[in-house]
């Protein structure tokens, strides 16, 4: 089987493909051989190009930094001549900015510009506060591209830098897409929620299988190397009992660019799952710590693995509380139709990610992945905001957001 081709936009090195990239264009990406040569002829590099490269570099952390966000870091010499670039790789190590630093003198940082994705931390927590060490060094100036909301930092880390006589200035440009690479990040600190994203694959009419339950597969090996890459991004995947029954899916992530082993929730009501550990995949593939069951309570069946008992799985505000009490953050929920309906229905999901394979299924042969959301009137349809629009070989990918990273969250 040949590889796809999955890195971003034709970008020589594995670059997760995520929202906030999707719309940059390739004139305004630049690759590793655009930064070698940058670097070998001494070429300027402006804040603009400094910023966007910032936000590839914080992309490639996207699998191992959560709870924290993905940041990205660029530094131009005095001239305006690119330095070196950094970004956050591990939750408890180096932040993007330490990482930038490495490996530079001091007389190369005499009247340098940092740049970086989003406000300096001002606080110690894993690791020293990112202000303070910048707030030591011979810069001219730093540009962020985001205050950071985190009430330990928030403006905190740019007065830190200020008070040391260096300029500071929030960029004002790509907003949405600074935002959007730490979209997760900001949910949490400013609704302290679970940030809850949907995965489903359709055909052109809505179908994600057939009413008898196959659905293996509608869309093509492009799009499941992606949904793949979207489970590293997220905390966990969460799925219905329905859908481990009918499937027996491994739910693991297999993907020929990076590694990670991931959790897995399953929202099962009276545990009929759990009285099948021998014959699904999921029980063999999964660690117990990584494998989260959600049973209403009195349906444990003496289940030795992670356990969740609420009061009843429908409630989906409940249920998230439970999983965020267990240090989850992000949530990739792929199904089925009733699980996606229902986190609809209750205005739970802030992200869609929408495959669409080019064919057909038709209502009455195929199930639709909103057959259980019902909505009485136009006015009270779903709209998504910031749509982005990605060909994914002979698919295509749809995403949007329900809100505005918190901002407009009811």
């Amino acid at each position: 089987m040949d590889e796809v081709k999955l890195w971003s936009r034709g970008l020589g090195e594995f670059v997760p493909r995520l929202p906030a990239l999707l719309n940059l264009g390739t004139h305004e990406t630049l690759s590793q051989s655009d930064i070698d040569r940058i670097v070998a002829t001494g070429s300027e590099m402006s804040v603009r190009e400094a910023m966007i490269q910032a936000l590839v570099e914080a992309s490639r952390g996207f699998a191992t930094t959560s709870p924290n966000p993905l940041v990205g870091c660029v530094i131009l010499d005095r001239e305006g001549r690119f330095l070196s670039k950094g970004f956050h790789e591990k939750f408890g190590e180096g932040h993007a900015e330490v990482q930038a630093l490495k490996g530079l003198r001091e007389d190369q940082l005499l009247g340098a510009h940092l740049i970086v994705t989003l406000e300096p931390c001002a606080h110690q927590g894993k690791t020293p506060s990112c202000a303070k060490k910048i707030a030591e060094l011979p810069l001219s100036k730093v540009t962020y591209g985001l205050v950071d909301p985190n009430p330990l930092v928030a403006g905190k880390g740019a007065q830190i830098i200020r008070d040391a006589g260096i300029q500071v200035e929030e960029y004002p440009e790509l907003k949405q897409e600074l935002s959007e690479i730490c979209e997760a990040f900001l949910w949490n600190q400013r609704q302290q929620k679970i940030f809850v994203a949907a995965k489903v694959a359709t055909t052109l009419d809505g179908c994600l299988a057939l009413k008898t339950g196959e659905s293996q597969w509608i869309t093509g090996e492009h799009s499941r190397y992606w949904a793949h890459e979207l489970r590293g991004t997220y905390d966990a995947t969460l799925v219905g009992v329905n859908t481990v029954l009918q499937d027996n899916p491994s739910l693991s992530i297999r993907h020929p660019r990076f590694e990670k082993i991931n959790r897995v929730v399953v929202l099962d009501s009276k545990g009929r799952g759990l009285q099948r550990q021998q014959d699904l995949k999921i029980f063999s593939t999964h660690d117990k710590e990584n494998l989260i069951w959600v049973v209403n309570k009195g349906y444990s069946h003496s289940y030795q693995g992670q356990l969740v008992e609420v009061e009843s799985t429908e409630n989906l505000e409940q249920v998230l509380q439970e999983l965020w009490k267990l240090g989850l953050r992000s949530l990739l929920v792929e199904g089925g139709a009733q699980i996606l309906s229902n986190f609809l229905k209750h205005q739970l999901v802030q992200r869609l990610y929408l495959f669409q394979a080019p064919r057909l299924l038709g209502s009455l042969a195929g199930q639709s992945w909103t057959k259980d959301l019902n909505i009485s009137s136009l006015d009270g349809m779903l709209a998504l905001k910031n749509l982005k629009v990605a060909p994914s070989a002979d698919d295509f990918l749809l995403t949007g957001v329900f809100n505005d990273n918190g901002r407009t969250a009811k």
